[in-house]
């Protein structure tokens, strides 16, 4: 990627935005008052399918672009999803994809920035799309192509030998034909001049196709959209066969991965305890095992550092541990103090958090386990029915 880039944990770095705000008229009869994408497939609301798209991709950061019943969305997966940090841009009156695109856009600090749409699970390659940009230097959105037969539903693209799109058909019956997958890599800069509210299909694309700006990336992944009841039921179909495969490896932060200074938060100012970096590194080593951060930052409640805090030193951290060949796939926190914020359920001695992490990688609380320096630790992995292992802590 060329330019800025936004820099995550254990060497991520590309951002994408997420459409989420649609109301799902046409699902609404077999996923009744659930926004369409947390309608849950295989158990799992879709989303997360999207998500684990862009996790397993290196994706650090994902703006979900939420509007109709967006409590469940933010609710469900607060501020991360394994590896990747989750922020939110909510729009109360209808923006349309573009305009809500270009205000998540707002967020981002990439060049270039992937949009997915939250209803549609594309397995795409991220670097050759990348690729793609990069070589039209005049090009300010790639779009990823799907070649399909015997359609109804999709419009198609007329694309030039050289990749460039010089046209859109509307939708009709189609014998073969390639259609926009609802995939994007978009330069950042491309909407700033737009409107607040237009549609990124049906006004930009249209407008600026003849000036040779977009340019498309045929991609022969799977692929499937559930705005209808019949696809609805063959994402049932296509996920079912997952069984939960992973353990989790869960740890304390301060005084079990760190020396614990109190309210730690500048990079400068940590030091990392060897003997759990050791463990952290053995866990690391075999591929059956992820390893999960849990901790409570009642600093960001008192108002001593932001989240934008406490995530750089999360960042610094994965990069220390990095170097000594720990793995760190997730860290997961608790904003909130009951002094501060009033009663919550993700506060350790409570179990939100270890129930969070094992939730988004799908793992069996039997199958997991959880060090930590404290009682609150002991108590919050009983209450998960996590065993627990204690650390010594750093005796200071």
């Amino acid at each position: 990627m060329s330019g800025t880039t936004f820099l995550g944990t254990a060497g991520r770095v590309r951002e994408a935005v997420i459409l989420a705000g649609g109301y799902g008229t046409r699902l609404a009869q077999v996923a009744p008052g659930i926004c369409k994408p947390m309608a849950p497939v295989a158990d799992v609301p879709f989303l997360c399918r999207v998500l684990d798209l862009l996790d397993a991709a290196g994706f650090a950061h994902v703006i979900i672009a939420d509007g109709y019943r967006r409590e469940q969305i933010e609710s469900y997966f607060m501020g991360a999803y394994r590896g990747i940090e989750i922020d939110y841009s909510s729009e109360d009156d209808p923006l349309l994809t573009g305009g809500a695109v270009k205000k998540a856009l707002s967020f981002c600090i990439c060049s270039e920035v992937f949009v997915l749409n939250g209803d549609t699970w594309f397995d795409v390659d991220f670097s050759s799309m990348e690729k793609v940009l990069a070589e039209h230097c005049k090009a300010q959105c790639c779009i990823a192509a799907k070649r399909k037969e015997r359609f109804d539903r999709y419009g198609t693209l007329d694309v030039r030998e050289d990749g460039l799109i010089c046209g859109f058909r509307e939708k009709a019956p189609c014998a073969e034909g390639i259609i926009n997958g609802g995939v994007y890599l978009i330069r950042r800069e491309a909407l700033v001049s737009e409107p607040d509210v237009f549609s990124l299909e049906d006004d930009w694309f249209s407008r600026v196709v003849a000036d040779g700006v977009l340019v498309s990336y045929e991609a022969d992944g799977g692929f499937i959209d559930i705005g209808v009841p019949e696809d609805y039921a063959r994402a049932q179909y296509m996920f079912g066969g997952e069984r939960g495969r992973i353990r989790l490896a869960l740890f304390d932060r301060d005084g079990t991965i760190n020396v614990n200074t109190g309210h730690l938060y500048k990079a400068e100012e940590c030091e990392l305890i060897a003997e759990t970096v050791e463990l952290i590194c053995r866990y690391s080593s075999d591929p059956s095992w992820r390893v999960a951060v849990v901790t409570n930052q009642a600093g960001i409640a008192k108002g001593m550092y932001g989240v934008n805090d406490m995530r750089a030193l999360h960042r610094f951290m994965a990069e220390m541990l990095a170097k000594a060949g720990a793995r760190v796939d997730a860290w997961y926190f608790c904003p909130h103090h009951p002094s501060f914020t009033g009663e919550c359920e993700c506060r350790k001695p409570e179990p939100g958090l270890i129930r969070h992490a094992i939730r988004d990688f799908r793992a069996e609380p039997s199958e997991c386990t959880m060090y930590g320096d404290s009682e609150k630790d002991m108590l919050a992995a009983r209450a998960a029915g996590v065993e627990f292992y204690p650390v010594k802590g750093d005796g200071r």
